[in-house]
């Protein structure tokens, strides 16, 4: 019995999943994980870029000062602090950290590809980082800004003001839609969710992506 992984039409898809805070992401990925497939995860693999390589330790040090580290490791919540809110400053960051991660990024996927037919790559700042070159497809999930703000505030331990401060660091949710392959509006329940996950992902494993002309293709 083949997996869902193994397809008969041995096309090979690589996924970007993209999203903001609040968004829907987190529970997007678990559910493909969920279904067997791997999932990369830029957040994961920029910090062990940032705790490990010296270059790069060195280059944060001395653009953002040696509070950025602590004990030896990233101090997380200063970095965060110090750059979120500043375009200026986050691009700064981006532009010390994104290379590496895209590097190690394109060696784990086609590393993955060798095995499976797709592999899905989870990143908030995708478009930012200029690598929607390096997949297939891009799948957005999104939702308007009074729910994510909602969603946010629930979970506990950021403010409000924190929370805008990062949505407005990020590109706006037009350009996104805009530059993305598949959407998925998540306004709505994780039921919800799940179901809109699942008819992605049998449009994909179904080869339908093929048949498409015109982007981006909502799943409402």
């Amino acid at each position: 019995m083949k997996s869902e992984n193994s397809r008969s039409q041995n096309k090979k898809y690589r996924i970007g999943i993209t999203g903001g805070i609040a968004s829907g992401k987190t529970f997007a990925t678990t559910y493909f994980k969920n279904r067997g497939f791997t999932v990369f995860f830029a957040d994961q693999l920029a910090a062990e870029i940032m705790n490990n390589d010296p270059e790069i330790i060195s280059s944060i040090v001395s653009e953002f000062g040696k509070d950025s580290y602590l004990d030896g490791r990233l101090n997380r919540a200063y970095l965060a602090a110090a750059v979120f809110g500043s375009p200026e400053k986050v691009q700064k960051l981006n532009a010390i950290v994104h290379p590496a991660v895209v590097k190690q990024s394109d060696l784990l996927l086609k590393k993955e590809l060798e095995r499976n037919d797709l592999v899905f790559y989870e990143a908030a700042l995708i478009f930012e980082a200029g690598m929607t070159e390096r997949f297939d497809y891009i799948l957005l999930i999104t939702a308007d800004v009074k729910v994510r703000v909602s969603r946010a505030l629930a979970r506990g331990g950021i403010s409000e003001d924190e929370i805008r401060k990062r949505i407005s660091s990020q590109i706006s949710e037009e350009e996104k839609i805009n530059r993305s392959h598949f959407v998925i509006i998540n306004n709505g329940t994780q039921e919800e969710l799940r179901e809109k996950l699942n008819n992605f992902l049998q449009f994909l494993l179904k080869g339908e992506a093929e048949k498409l002309h015109q982007f981006p293709h909502f799943f409402k």
